[in-house]
């Protein structure tokens, strides 16, 4: 009976896979301006575009990710 709580304990974090979020080019509503970032800027800032990125130049793009739909908790996010 104390081997399945050490079992469950040491199978979760097999589950987790963590990435990195991706950069997206958002362009300023003033004055065109287009910079490369995660989140929004702020109110003044629209996406460009919905294409990902994987990194902070905008210059290399993300592969989509096709992961199996049986994992636990898995959910797919546009852009990845």
């Amino acid at each position: 009976m104390r081997l399945l709580p050490l079992f469950l304990c040491l199978s979760l974090p097999l589950l987790a896979d963590a990435a990195p979020a991706p950069y997206y080019q958002w362009q300023s509503k003033l004055d065109g301006t287009v910079i490369c970032r995660q989140t929004s800027p702020g109110e003044g800032w629209q996406r460009l575009n919905e294409r990902a990125f994987r990194d902070l130049n905008c210059s290399l793009p993300a592969a989509r990710v096709e992961r199996p739909s049986t994992v636990p908790g898995f959910r797919p996010q546009p852009g990845r």
